[in-house]
């Protein structure tokens, strides 16, 4: 059953829209962008005005506007928790030689917020605002370990990207179970772009999963004495974010 309200989910996605976008954006592109019609997106931005949460500049373009600032204040330990997050991926990269992220859930995916690569002219880790399904993964086992299996089967339902654990669930059941018995895991090429990865759940001082720190790099990376030592290295992390918590 969706328990969802539409015009709620339309609404953030709204939001979502002109946080992506430093200079705003027209009614007409965020009427297109969300899929919805003139008149929903006219009375969303008409209520988001209202409450200061928007503005609109002389060009006819909207952006966020102070009213949010109340919520941000309220967001503002976990964002010093990331900054000094950042810190960490750069000593894990320089330490294991091997590109890191954080990802964030929102929803049904999972998003790249912050990452850190070697020096050179590739990278594999995805780019920072790249959104991929929640449940796609070491990355997805990390975010959702604490939900019932139930749940879980349910958002594999509902994912409509053809990836592997769409096909076979048991790929992120046991993945999140292996999450939930050693607090990393790793998933050895098990996906669609061939690559090795481990990560870790991050926790907030309640104990909440608020993201996933994850190591990716090539198969090899990942084999004989370096597996032992990338489990090292995610745990230690995981357990500083949670000290400086």
């Amino acid at each position: 059953m969706n328990n969802t309200i539409p015009a709620v989910d339309h609404t953030l996605q709204l939001l979502e829209v002109l946080s992506s976008r430093d200079d705003g954006a027209a009614q007409s592109v965020l009427q297109r962008e969300l899929g919805i019609s003139a008149s929903s997106t006219y009375r969303i931005l008409q209520t988001l005005l209202r409450h200061r949460w928007v503005k609109k500049d002389d060009r006819g373009c909207y952006t966020l506007d102070h009213g949010l600032l109340p919520l941000a204040h309220h967001c503002y330990h976990n964002m010093r928790i990331f900054e000094h997050a950042q810190f960490i991926l750069e000593r894990i990269t320089a330490e294991l030689r091997l590109s890191c992220k954080i990802s964030l859930r929102r929803g049904e995916e999972q998003t790249t917020i912050m990452r850190s690569e070697l020096p050179g002219p590739f990278a594999l880790a995805g780019k920072i605002g790249v959104s991929f399904p929640v449940v796609e993964g070491s990355v997805g086992a990390a975010l959702l370990y604490r939900e019932d299996n139930q749940t879980v089967l349910s958002l594999l339902e509902r994912c409509q990207v053809d990836i592997p654990e769409k096909h076979s669930p048991e790929l992120l059941l046991n993945s999140i179970q292996e999450v939930r018995e050693n607090g990393v895991v790793f998933n050895l090429r098990k996906n669609r772009w061939n690559i090795a990865a481990g990560s870790v759940p991050l926790h907030d001082r309640d104990r909440r999963v608020v993201a996933a720190l994850t190591v990716i790099g090539n198969l090899e990376d990942f084999s004989g004495k370096n597996i032992s030592l990338i489990r090292s290295a995610l745990l230690r992390a995981a357990q500083e974010c949670e000290t400086f918590n």
